[in-house]
């Protein structure tokens, strides 16, 4: 319903914005409602007049709740993951009970494909030996473990994790063991922060 407030208020100025190459970012509901928007994945402009994928009931039929594990598997097209090394695995927390990422089964081979091709994977959920597997380390049954994506360009971004859940390191849920003065999610919004003052 959001979405499409927007895409009825806010069409010409939110393709604007992004062609333009302003970041766009969407985290749990905020993901949700960039893919409604058309948004993400973006396969064939930059704002899409229909949803190409969409964000799923959880396998589970329940709200899942817990610190996931992904893996890094941008290969730079991501603005706000330039500063995390391709294939590390972060810690942050889901929380959300619709997060099953999908493509119509009809296009879900191809669009996957263009995918991959265009780099817009950018978050794959792992278990601890950073190995792809199902639930409940996938805790949704999202389609090749996707836990986000990003457009074509890499400005417009959408995870179901929270970063900002694990900004600082006390947030962390083993932080009396590791001691680390920032969280795992910190380095998202320094990314696209350090893209802002390079580019704007």
């Amino acid at each position: 319903i959001f979405a499409a407030r927007m895409k009825s208020t806010l069409r010409k100025q939110l393709i604007e914005f992004a062609e333009n190459g302003y970041p766009i970012g969407g985290i749990c509901n905020g993901f949700q409602v960039l893919v409604e928007l058309g948004l993400l994945p973006a396969f064939d402009s930059v704002m899409g007049n229909y949803p190409q994928a969409a964000l799923a009931i959880n396998d589970s039929s329940r709200f899942e709740c817990r610190p996931t594990l992904l893996k890094h598997e941008n290969k730079g097209n991501c603005i706000f993951t330039k500063k995390i090394p391709n294939q590390e695995v972060v810690l942050m927390p889901s929380a959300h009970a619709e997060g099953k990422f999908l493509f119509p089964l009809e296009k879900k081979d191809e669009y996957l494909q263009y995918l991959i091709d265009n780099d817009q994977v950018v978050f794959r959920y792992v278990d601890p030996q950073g190995n792809y597997a199902d639930y409940p380390w996938n805790p949704n049954g999202s389609l090749y473990n996707i836990a986000s994506i990003c457009s074509p360009e890499g400005n417009v971004f959408g995870m179901m994790p929270h970063p900002e859940r694990v900004f600082y390191g006390f947030t962390h849920p083993d932080w009396t063991r590791f001691h680390k003065e920032n969280g795992d999610g910190k380095v998202i919004f320094e990314s696209v922060l350090d893209y802002i003052r390079r580019t704007f």
